[in-house]
């Protein structure tokens, strides 16, 4: 196994750990795993990457994910703090960009995309 998938699963694990521990709401809990689930699917392989693909199909700028993935760290130190207001709003940043740019459901009368 390479170091880096180590330190990718070590960094999750102590993530979800620290939240898991923290004094935020088991609701605002709930939304950070969503939203860190699709975060984290996110690989910029450089900051001025002009894609990048969520395990959802969803398509960002490498700016994006990186910035996401800072509010993600502030949403558990503000949690770590018992600050749940200041963790709230963080995430409210994270899931108002997530869901602007999420892949649009299918649609039966939608066009094939393989014709």
């Amino acid at each position: 196994m390479s170091a880096n998938f180590i330190s990718v699963v070590a960094s999750a694990c102590l993530m979800t750990s620290t939240l898991a521990h923290a004094d935020c709401s088991p609701m605002l809990s709930k939304q950070y795993a969503n939203a860190q689930w699709i975060v984290d699917s996110l690989r910029p392989e450089k900051p001025g990457q002009v894609r990048v693909f969520a395990s959802d199909g969803s398509e960002y700028t490498a700016g994006q994910a990186l910035w996401m993935k800072g509010q993600l760290r502030s949403v558990l130190q503000s949690c770590a703090r018992a600050d749940e207001n200041t963790a709230a709003a963080a995430l409210h940043g994270v899931t108002d960009l997530l869901n602007s740019h999420h892949a649009a459901p299918w649609h039966e009368d939608a066009p094939d995309p393989k014709v």
